[in-house]
């Protein structure tokens, strides 16, 4: 049987429905669907936990020590690979006294360039000004660009941080956050959000504390979590292992491919019985498998790219990524179940085929 007669005959049992294709299509879409789905949803599900224990402040590591922490070398925390963000920070004894409220000042930190892209700051950073806790935002009416009226003069806002209670240090939950001017005055604690967690960024940070100069007044260095109520450590749920979840869908896709040889099969029998060849059969099914089961498999990852709605880019690929890989495998079965399955239909079991048709 020439190569275009098996295309043809092909097509046309695809066209009329003859092969089942639909069918097979919807089963091989929502079985491997739902094992993708799982894992899909499970992994997005460790990507949006992630980033709630890193929005939280639970991967933001302060180290302390009051007059004794080298700005220039947290700063340079941040070219870790594993360091999101870096940034150092002391109090202002005197803080900003506001028009608005006289008699009354805001607490007012100084803090080194990267300070605000660890605390989250929403609104243009970069700019001269400072940036404000919400409540200050809130309490005094202002916004990203807009002036604080204080008895220093008119003071710029580029940003705005938000700092709920949730666990984390209440200080800096009604303050102002000034940019400091690189005048070599230590600092009072170097703030990074280290992440994945890594021992060698962890020995980074202690390496910010200047030497000690032997006063009896020098502060002693502590170290923890901004926020520990989220946990020491972030846990993504358990996966299964490895090899198993891609075991099962190419288990889906033989057996999806196998079940639809076998409800074919006095056909196949009938027509090898009037001289079709084994090869020529293995080529037509894997035809039509190829076209059905690329179909299924396409539902699937649709079905995926729909639950890593919401996620960035960078983290929705990965995931997407490995559903489509996945989906491979259950379009692979089901090609290599169809022939197979020709392989096991035997001509001398016509009659058979026919009595339990």
């Amino acid at each position: 049987m020439r190569t275009a007669e098996v295309l043809r005959e092909a097509w046309r049992d695809l066209a009329t429905g003859a092969g089942g294709a639909v069918t097979c299509a919807v089963v091989l879409a929502v079985l491997v669907a739902g094992v993708v789905g799982l894992r899909t949803a499970a992994a997005t599900e460790d990507v949006r936990a992630a980033a709630r224990f890193i929005t939280s402040g639970a991967a933001t590591q302060v180290f302390t020590a009051e007059g004794r922490i080298d700005g220039t070398a947290c700063a340079a925390l941040a070219d870790d690979a594993d360091v999101l963000a870096s940034g150092a920070v002391r109090r202002v004894e005197d803080g900003l006294v506001v028009a608005a409220l006289p008699g009354t000042s805001v607490p007012t930190y100084e803090v080194s360039g990267g300070f605000p892209a660890v605390v989250g700051v929403v609104g243009v950073v970069g700019g001269a000004g400072v940036v404000a806790s919400a409540e200050v935002a809130d309490t005094l009416g202002v916004e990203p660009g807009q002036r604080i009226e204080s008895a220093q003069g008119a003071v710029p806002v580029a940003g705005v941080y938000a700092w709920p209670d949730d666990g984390r240090d209440p200080d800096l939950g009604y303050a102002v956050l000034a940019p400091a001017i690189d005048d070599g005055i230590p600092f009072d604690a170097c703030w990074a959000t280290i992440w994945p967690a890594d021992d060698t960024a962890l020995t980074g940070l202690r390496r910010t504390l200047l030497p000690s100069t032997g006063a009896e007044d020098d502060a002693r260095s502590t170290s923890g979590q901004l926020n520990p109520r989220s946990g020491t450590t972030f846990t993504p749920a358990a996966a299964p292992p490895s090899g198993v979840v891609e075991t099962v869908v190419l288990g889906i896709g033989v057996a999806v491919g196998l079940g639809a040889v076998v409800r074919r099969r006095l056909s196949i029998a009938s027509d090898r019985h009037v001289g079709v060849t084994v090869g020529a059969q293995a080529l037509g099914v894997a035809i039509q498998h190829g076209a059905w089961s690329s179909v299924g498999a396409a539902l699937a990852v649709a079905a995926s790219v729909v639950l890593v709605r919401g996620l960035p880019v960078a983290d929705a690929g990965p995931i997407v990524v490995r559903a489509v890989v996945l989906c491979a495998l259950g379009l692979l079965g089901a090609v290599a179940g169809g022939v197979a399955g020709v392989a096991l239909v035997r001509e001398r079991s016509l009659h058979r085929y026919f009595r339990t048709r």
